[in-house]
């Protein structure tokens, strides 16, 4: 697959993320505000990514005490 078609693949799907944010979260932007609202999604993909890491860390830890070839 080339470079351009992972990359519309990726706009795409953050594109499509980002209505399904707005249809998700539409009742708290109008309720609390835009900026409470950002920081709540923002906290939220923090979160996400902090904990995926995390997961890829531990995953690797076994890898980084193999012998060097």
């Amino acid at each position: 697959m080339t470079y351009a078609l992972k990359l519309a693949g990726a706009a795409i799907l953050v594109l499509f993320l980002g209505v399904l944010g707005i249809i998700i979260f539409g009742d708290i932007w109008s309720r609390v505000g835009i900026g409470a609202a950002i920081v709540v999604v923002f906290g939220g993909l923090l979160f996400f990514v902090w904990r995926t890491d995390k997961k890829d860390k531990e995953r690797r830890a076994a890898i980084d005490e193999l012998p060097p070839v």
